[in-house]
C-alpha cells in the first residue's frame, strides 16, 4: 500500500512509486515465519493449559506426599510486586492465579506481554540448548518467577509451595506444636518422605549390617579404654578453670563460678527471688530457662548432635589445643600437624517427652558420657551421617550405636569412626584411645579441609589445593593389601579440580538433591557443581571480597545459604545461583550459620557473640516484604579475673528493610536514625568514606553453631564461644 508523503509547495501530493518500494525486514520476517510462530503457539498454549490444570487442581490432599492437615493452596504464588505485611498466604489480595499466562499479564511498563514481545522480540519462542534465561529481563508474571526460581516442572516448586504454607507465618523462630489448621510446628520436609525415609533406614543400610560392613569396620577400628588418669592427659588444658560468668535477668544478674567439665543450669539464674514487704511485682522474675553451660574448657571448633536418636541426645564436642609459641610452622593451614595430643567429648542429654516432644529438664542433669582420644591432632571438622537409620540387633549385643562420625583432623586426614559404647556404662565418663579409625584418607601431596556426607557410604572431601575428592567407605581394599594395614589408603572415586585454591567450607544438597554439591574457597567463589557431570554442569556465584567461611543446605527453598560479604547471609537458589538474596546482617564478621532440619529457621553466630536468628522464607518469596532477625542472646567477654563472661538475652524482633538499605524496630544492633527509622549501628558507621571495622575479642566471637537434627528435640540448639563455653536451650517457641 502506498505511502502518503508531506505534500509539496504548490499543494500536489507527493506519492511514492509502488515498483520501487521494498517491503519492510519486520514484515518480511512475519510473513514468512508465520505459520511456524503460530504452530509453536499452539504447543505453548497446550504447555500453559496442562500447567494451569495442575496447578488448579494442586491440593494438599491430592499429593501422597502432603500432609493431610494442610488445606493452605499450594496454587497461590509469590510475587516481587506485593506490598501484603501479613503472613497469611490465602489473602484476598494475592495476584492472578499460577496459571494466568504470562502473556496476557501486565509487565512493569503497563502493557501486556503480547505488545511488550512485539517490541523487544518475544522470548517463549527462544530455544536454549544449554542455560536459562536472564531473571531480570524475562519475567512478566508470577508463574514466570516460581519456575525462574525453582523449576519449570511441578515437583520443582510443589515442596517450596508447601513448606511456604506451613512455615511462613514464623517470622524468627519455630514452633514447637502445630497451630490452627496444623500450620507451623516441626515436621520432616515435603521431599523427604516417609517412603524414602523407611528405604534409606531400612536397605540403605543392607551394607552395614548384612554384607559385612560393620564387621570390616570393627576389624579395621582399633580402640581401647584408658584410665581416667590417662584420659584426662588427652582432654587440652583451659587457659581458665573456673571462669566467672554473668547471666540471668537484666539488671538482677548474678555471678556464677564454672569449672572444667562442669555445667550450670540456666534456671539458677532466673529462679525467682524471695518476696519481702518491699518487693514489688515488676522486681520479681517468674521466668524460666530451661537448658544448660558447659564448660569445655578451650575455644569450641566444632559441635556436632548425633542423628537418630529418640531419646537421649548426644552431642560431640572439639576444642583447640593451647600450642606453644615455638611449635607454630610456616603456612599451617597448608602443612600437616605434628601427632599431638586431642580429644572428642560427648555429652549426653536426657529429654522429658511430652506430646512427642522432647523439653529440656532442669532435674535431668547432663553427662560427660564419652571421651575420644586420639593422636591425630585437633578435630577441625565433625559430620555425623545424617541418613536415617533403623536399628537392629544393637539391642541383643548390649551396645550402643551413636554413629559414623566423619572428621578432619590437623594432620591432614579424613576419618570415619564408628562411635559406640557398651550399655553397661553408668554415670562414670568413659575414655576410649583411638589408635587406628574405620576409614581413613588423604590426597597426596595436600591436605583434607573440610568433609560432608553424600550418602551413607559416601563422603566429599575438600582439599588444600582445590581439589575434590569423594570415597566409598563400603569399599575395603584391594587385592593382595589388608584393610588392618595403617598405611592403606584407599583411592577416591572421583578426585577433580574445582577451585584455584584452599577450599573452606563444603556443603551436599541432600535429601532432595543429594546430586549438588556446593564449596566455597579462599579464592571467593562459591561453586555449585553437578556430580552427574562436574566438569560441565557447574556455575560460580559473583567474587566475594571475604571469602565465604559456611555454607549449608535447606531443603524448604531448594537452596543454598552462606555468609557473604562480611557480616551478611545470602541465599543462593539453585536455578539463579548467581543472584543471591540477603536474608540477615549482623554487626560484625559472620563466622557460623545453621539451618534447621525440620524447619526452614537459620541461625547466625559472628564475632560480637550475638546469635541471631530469621525464617528466609519470608524474605525468598516475597521480595519487597520486609523482613525479620531476632538476636537470641549475646556473649561478651573481658579479661578482668583471667577472663569473666556475660550473657544477656530478651532482645525484640527488628525489621529488616534490605530494598532502602535501614532497619526499623528496637534491638540492641540498631540505633536510632535521623529521620526516626532505624540503621545498623557498629560496623556500618562510616568515617572519611570507610568502613569501621572494630577487633573483637577472640574469646567473644561465636565458634560454632548447630540445630538439632532429631525431630523430637528439632527446637534445640547449641552454641559454642571462643572462651570455651557452650549453651544448650530450646529456641521452639
Amino acid at each position: 500500500m502506498a505511502e502518503l508523503l508531506n505534500p509539496r509547495k504548490s499543494g500536489r501530493q507527493r506519492r511514492s512509486n509502488q515498483k520501487f518500494i521494498l517491503e519492510p525486514l519486520w514484515e518480511a520476517q512475519t510473513r514468512v515465519s508465520k505459520s511456524e510462530h503460530e504452530s509453536k503457539r499452539a504447543f505453548d498454549n497446550e504447555d500453559e493449559d496442562e500447567f494451569r490444570e495442575q496447578t488448579d487442581n494442586t491440593s494438599v490432599e491430592n499429593e501422597p506426599i502432603a500432609n493431610e492437615a494442610l488445606d493452605a493452596s499450594a496454587a497461590a504464588v509469590f510475587g516481587e510486586d506485593s506490598e501484603d505485611e501479613s503472613f497469611n498466604s490465602d489473602d484476598s489480595r494475592s495476584s492472578p492465579d499460577i496459571g494466568e499466562s504470562p502473556r496476557h499479564a501486565r509487565n512493569r511498563y503497563g502493557t501486556k506481554g503480547n505488545e511488550h514481545d512485539k517490541k523487544q522480540g518475544s522470548h517463549q519462542n527462544d530455544e536454549h540448548c544449554r542455560g536459562i534465561v536472564e531473571q531480570r529481563k524475562h519475567i512478566h508474571g508470577r508463574q514466570s518467577v516460581l519456575m525462574q526460581m525453582f523449576g519449570p516442572h511441578k515437583e520443582d516448586w510443589l515442596s517450596v509451595l508447601r513448606s511456604r504454607d506451613q512455615w511462613l507465618a514464623s517470622p524468627t523462630l519455630p514452633n514447637r506444636g502445630f497451630g490452627t489448621k496444623r500450620i507451623g510446628g516441626m515436621r520432616h520436609f515435603f521431599s523427604h518422605t516417609e517412603e524414602m525415609r523407611s528405604i534409606e533406614g531400612g536397605v540403605g543400610w543392607d551394607w552395614y549390617y548384612i554384607d559385612g560392613g560393620r564387621e570390616a569396620f570393627s576389624n579395621r577400628q582399633k580402640t581401647r579404654t584408658l584410665t581416667p588418669n590417662d584420659g584426662l592427659a588427652y582432654v587440652p588444658k583451659a587457659s581458665n578453670p573456673a571462669p566467672d560468668i554473668l547471666m540471668g535477668p537484666y539488671g538482677k544478674q548474678k555471678v556464677f563460678s564454672l569449672p572444667h567439665l562442669e555445667y550450670l543450669c540456666l534456671d539458677e539464674a532466673w529462679k525467682a527471688p524471695e518476696a519481702t514487704s518491699f518487693e514489688t511485682g515488676p522486681e520479681k522474675s517468674n521466668e524460666k530457662r530451661e537448658g544448660w553451660i558447659l564448660n569445655a574448657g578451650t575455644s569450641i571448633r566444632c559441635l556436632a548432635w548425633a542423628q537418630n536418636h529418640a531419646q537421649t541426645q548426644y552431642l560431640a564436642i572439639s576444642t583447640i589445643t593451647l600450642k606453644s609459641p615455638d611449635s607454630s610452622k610456616v603456612s599451617p593451614a597448608f602443612t600437616p600437624s605434628d601427632p599431638l595430643r586431642s580429644s572428642i567429648q560427648l555429652w549426653a542429654f536426657t529429654p522429658t517427652l511430652e506430646s512427642d516432644f522432647g523439653f529440656l529438664d532442669s532435674n535431668r542433669r547432663p553427662q560427660l558420657q564419652l571421651v575420644i582420644c586420639t593422636d591425630w591432632g585437633d578435630a577441625k571438622q565433625l559430620k555425623w551421617c545424617p541418613v536415617p537409620r533403623i536399628s537392629r540387633d544393637e539391642e541383643s549385643l548390649g551396645i550402643i550405636s551413636i554413629g559414623l562420625l566423619a572428621g578432619i583432623w590437623t594432620d591432614g586426614y579424613v576419618r570415619v569412626l564408628d562411635v559406640q559404647m557398651e550399655k553397661s556404662v553408668g554415670s562414670m565418663t568413659n575414655y576410649v584411645k583411638y589408635d587406628q579409625a574405620s576409614f581413613q584418607a588423604r590426597p597426596s601431596n595436600t591436605l583434607c579441609t573440610c568433609v560432608t556426607w553424600l550418602s551413607a557410604t559416601e563422603i566429599a572431601v575438600g582439599c588444600a589445593n582445590g581439589f575434590l575428592a569423594i570415597w566409598d567407605i563400603a569399599s575395603f581394599g584391594e587385592e593382595g593389601k589388608s584393610i588392618s594395614s595403617p598405611r592403606f589408603i584407599p583411592a577416591p572415586l572421583l578426585y577433580i579440580y574445582l577451585h584455584q585454591s584452599y577450599i573452606l567450607a563444603i556443603s551436599c544438597g541432600y535429601p532432595s538433591l543429594p546430586n549438588f554439591l556446593a564449596t566455597s574457597s579462599m579464592d571467593g567463589y562459591i561453586r555449585l557443581t553437578d556430580l552427574r557431570a562436574p566438569t560441565t554442569d557447574f556455575v560460580l556465584s559473583n567474587r566475594s571480597r571475604v571469602a565465604p567461611s559456611a555454607i549449608a543446605f535447606s531443603d524448604p527453598l531448594s537452596s543454598f545459604i552462606s555468609t557473604e560479604e562480611y557480616d551478611s547471609i545470602r541465599v543462593f537458589p539453585i536455578r539463579v545461583f548467581h543472584i543471591p538474596v540477603t536474608v540477615a546482617r549482623a554487626d560484625t564478621f559472620a563466622t557460623c550459620i545453621s539451618v534447621g532440619h525440620f524447619h526452614p529457621c537459620v541461625l547466625l553466630g559472628s564475632t560480637d557473640g550475638v546469635v541471631i536468628s530469621t525464617n528466609p522464607l519470608r524474605r525468598i518469596l516475597y521480595r519487597r516484604i520486609k523482613s525479620h532477625q531476632q538476636t537470641i542472646f549475646r556473649h561478651e567477654w573481658v579479661r578482668q579475673g583471667g577472663g569473666t563472661s556475660r550473657l544477656t538475652e530478651g532482645y525484640k524482633v527488628v525489621t529488616l528493610d534490605f530494598s532502602q538499605q535501614k532497619a526499623i524496630g528496637l534491638g540492641p544492633n540498631f540505633e536510632k536514625g535521623q529521620e526516626g527509622d532505624r540503621k545498623p549501628k557498629g560496623e556500618a558507621k562510616q568515617k572519611e568514606g570507610m568502613v569501621i571495622s572494630t577487633v573483637r575479642e577472640e574469646y567473644e566471637g561465636v565458634t560454632q553453631i548447630e540445630w538439632n537434627p532429631n525431630l523430637v528435640c528439632g527446637g534445640w540448639a547449641a552454641v559454642g564461644w571462643g572462651s570455651g563455653l557452650v549453651r544448650v536451650q530450646d529456641l521452639a517457641l
